[in-house]
């Protein structure tokens, strides 16, 4: 069973929410993250807290940490955030033309994260973990959540649609999407809320995987037990079927030596390669490749790919057992700095000016990665390959923060 607690969420004072709220930390490039940090408000300065420091600074600096737990605590003091005097779950629903989706805010315990009951379909860099560690125990607060998935039930569509028939606390635009929050904080929703989760067997991180590992590496290095704040991580969880993902591509710089046309009848071997005026792929086993100024759709022969396979079957795996890796030498493309990756509604422009900058380059666009591909390989706790999944809209940071010593 997920056991899945309220908190005391430190987040937007009335009217302050659009002003605070901006994309992920791991989202943002450094252009962006100084361009939000005009606004003293948002809350890119506890997140990317270097974009308040000297260009040279080095962003994993004691000072860096320090200016993240000081630039928190000026929000508080100042009155753009706030901390709710009680336990409290919240409802949060993001919506775009196309696509809505509704989630729970709450805390989840660590020792479930270790146990499997919250599984996970990704490995996460050291380097990474190690500075969202130093992050939460210096700033001594989560200040993204993890985005969880569970499978849908009945009980969860109509408990959202009962708290949805009031008012929101939040209810603001950005980068085209809607975000929406309640607050949960009546004795009867809370325990509706707790009642829910005890009907859920399992939990799977859809993303946030470094959130959540670096979450659990601070409780055990503060030994905090299941009943303290810092033994559990703040997450919002939504039902998997409302989750739209995205693909998740690739541009590699160069050609590992080969030539075009060494390079096209190289990969001919395991895929067949026909030229296309489409870019984007139809379907699962069809890719889009961009080498030169011309679009080829590469389709894997059936025998590479065993469809009973969890890992076999996704097109990731097949793109790096069977050309990342024996062609163009991508052994470990967790590192390897010649390959990019690229998700978003901008992928494509992106893998066009990435084609335009290395010439001798080529990139790959994949058909998004089932969701139910994700729950398959998380349930048989095994691994997808790096940069498999990628999901819009992304969860705004700064709408909640979780302390981790209150």
């Amino acid at each position: 069973m997920a056991e899945f607690y309220p908190f005391r969420a430190i987040r937007p004072a009335e009217g302050k929410a659009e002003s605070v709220a901006c994309l992920p930390y791991d989202v943002l490039n450094t252009e962006q993250a100084r361009n939000l940090a005009e606004n003293p408000e948002s809350f890119v300065h506890v997140i990317r807290s270097e974009i308040d420091l000297p260009d040279d600074t080095d962003p994993y600096s004691t000072e860096v940490y320090d200016l993240a737990g000081a630039n928190l605590e000026q929000l508080l003091q100042n009155g753009t955030m706030i901390q709710d005097n009680r336990n409290c779950y919240y409802l949060y629903r993001e919506s775009t033309d196309t696509h809505v989706q509704t989630g729970f805010v709450g805390t989840v315990l660590c020792r479930q994260y270790d146990e499997g009951v919250i599984r996970r379909h990704e490995l996460t860099v050291p380097e990474k973990e190690d500075d969202r560690t130093r992050h939460i125990l210096v700033t001594k607060a989560q200040t993204g959540p993890v985005f969880l998935a569970f499978e849908k039930t009945k009980q969860e569509t109509e408990l959202i649609e009962s708290i949805c028939q009031r008012e929101p606390v939040y209810d603001f635009f950005q980068n085209g999407v809607r975000h929406q929050v309640w607050v949960i904080s009546s004795a009867e929703e809370v325990e509706a809320v707790k009642q829910l989760f005890e009907t859920i067997p399992v939990l799977y991180i859809a993303d946030g995987h470094h959130r959540a590992a670096s979450s659990c590496r601070a409780a055990k290095e503060r030994q905090a037990g299941d009943n303290e704040e810092a033994g559990r991580f703040m997450a919002v969880a939504f039902a998997a079927e409302d989750l739209e993902m995205l693909g998740y591509h690739r541009f590699v710089k160069d050609l590992n030596g080969l030539s075009q046309e060494a390079f096209l009848k190289q990969i001919q071997e395991n895929f067949t390669v026909t030229e296309t005026r489409e870019q984007l792929p139809r379907g699962r086993h069809s890719l889009g490749m961009l080498l030169g100024n011309t679009w080829y759709t590469i389709q894997p022969r059936a025998n590479l790919y065993d469809e009973k396979d969890s890992i076999s079957r996704l097109d990731v795996s097949i793109l790096q057992e069977h050309l990342l890796a024996p062609v163009l030498g991508i052994q470990d493309p967790r590192r390897d700095p010649r390959i990019v990756f690229v998700g978003g509604e901008d992928a494509l422009e992106e893998i066009e000016n990435l084609a335009d900058t290395y010439m001798e380059g080529v990139g790959f666009l994949l058909y998004p990665t089932a969701i139910e591909d994700l729950l398959a390989v998380a349930n048989e706790h095994r691994i997808m390959p790096p940069k498999s999944t990628w999901f819009e809209p992304k969860l705004l940071s700064g709408l909640f923060v979780h302390r981790i010593d209150s």
